[in-house]
């Protein structure tokens, strides 16, 4: 009687393709270069789909090596330190005859079964790198707010200040960051101290343009005209799909920002009075800011709702779209506005991305007020307040 052999096999919904993609992945990470991957992709390509999903079979490649060597243009010698590679990075087994030919009937090849049986490790591996370039990102995104910051805060400076020794040292600071397109080589322990250091000198400058009068903020009658309407039908608007932008941020905080009309915002618009009014995820976040008890600033409240993306379920590329039309200001606004607006005893926000979109589209028409909107926002958190 014949036994039944039983091999690892592929979990539902996976295939030979699948598990192509991912060891495309996560190649550089297990040792794998590009030209041994293209070997390994040559192999696996040439087996048998059944043959990863079976308990009973295994994957095999039975191709003659001369002939694989000819089609992926190396010699026979290239090719079998190639294979004998991928043995020892533990992809293959090489289960071949003493003078090292392969026989289907017999079962002698290129066993790929020791890569089904490292797949849940090749996903962790992926999911974890996935993970830690979504963080790089949200890093260099952060470091891009701050660089924008900057550059409005130096347009703000008054002629004379540049004679200001501390005004000196900063600029001199500021010269010294890193080109944007510079963050990611830098690594995360690296980069996380620039971005300490870029939180320190934005705070810096703040200092000094509050001790003189000034502020690096953008008031809010600089935002185009807009009738916000608070009825039902602008809460569920239906989200677009999102596009990768993350190109997109770099091209915007490199850019050179177009001067904005000194003018003094109103006082609804201080950062304090924003907090009392915000909803609970942002008043979240700038609780978490205030730590070190310090004042609460605009780029406070921009730099917290830029968090609250995520957690809106917004996609990044809403603020980049929105970046031209509204700026960092009029995006952090807005924001306010569609998390406050969750907890809407009416018109509540079911759809906070589709919101978002919706505002930032009819800012580029020129019917949004943002000052509307959160004069009716005060007003219903202060019916709430004599209610209770």
């Amino acid at each position: 009687m014949t036994s039944i052999r039983n091999h690892p096999a592929l979990p539902e919904g996976w295939t030979k393709g699948a598990v192509m993609a991912l060891l495309s992945e996560v190649a550089p990470h297990i040792g794998l270069r590009p030209a041994r991957l293209a070997v390994l992709n040559y192999i696996i390509g040439r087996t048998r789909a059944s043959d990863w999903t079976s308990p009973h079979r295994e994957p095999v490649f039975f191709g003659a090596q001369d002939l694989a060597a000819i089609e992926l243009g190396k010699t026979a010698r290239q090719l079998r330190t190639d294979e004998a590679a991928l043995a020892r990075l533990g992809l293959i087994v090489k289960r071949v005859a003493a003078n090292g030919a392969r026989f289907g009937r017999a079962g002698l090849g290129l066993i790929l079964t020791p890569l089904i049986a490292r797949l849940e490790e090749f996903i962790a591996l992926r999911d974890r790198l996935r993970a830690e370039r979504k963080h790089l990102r949200s890093l260099m995104d952060l470091r891009s707010l701050r660089l924008r910051h900057m550059k409005r805060a130096i347009s703000a400076l008054p002629s004379w200040a540049t004679e200001d020794t501390e005004v000196a040292d900063i600029l001199g600071s500021f010269a010294s960051w890193p080109r944007s397109d510079a963050l990611s080589r830098l690594g995360l322990g690296r980069l996380t101290a620039h971005l300490q250091a870029s939180s320190d000198l934005c705070n810096r400058i703040d200092d000094w343009l509050e001790k003189h009068g000034l502020s690096s903020g953008e008031p809010a009658q600089n935002f185009r005209p807009f009738t916000q309407s608070t009825k039902e039908e602008f809460q569920n608007v239906e989200e677009p799909s999102a596009v990768d932008n993350s190109a997109r941020c770099e091209e915007v905080a490199d850019s050179k920002l177009s001067p904005v009309p000194p003018c003094h915002a109103s006082p609804t618009l201080t950062p304090e009075n924003l907090y009392d009014i915000a909803g609970d995820g942002l008043r979240m976040l700038l609780d978490a800011r205030q730590q070190n008890n310090g004042p609460l600033r605009e780029r406070d409240i921009i730099e917290a709702a830029w968090r609250l993306l995520p957690m809106l379920d917004i996609h990044p590329s809403v603020w980049f779209e929105g970046q031209s039309t509204l700026g960092d200001h009029g995006l952090a606004l807005c924001l306010l506005l569609v998390d406050a607006g969750r907890d809407h005893p009416t018109y509540h926000v079911r759809n906070p991305g589709g919101l978002m979109r919706e505002m930032i589209r009819r800012a580029k028409a020129g019917r949004l007020d943002i000052n509307a909107g959160l004069v009716a926002l005060k007003r219903r958190r202060t019916d709430v307040f004599l209610a209770k």
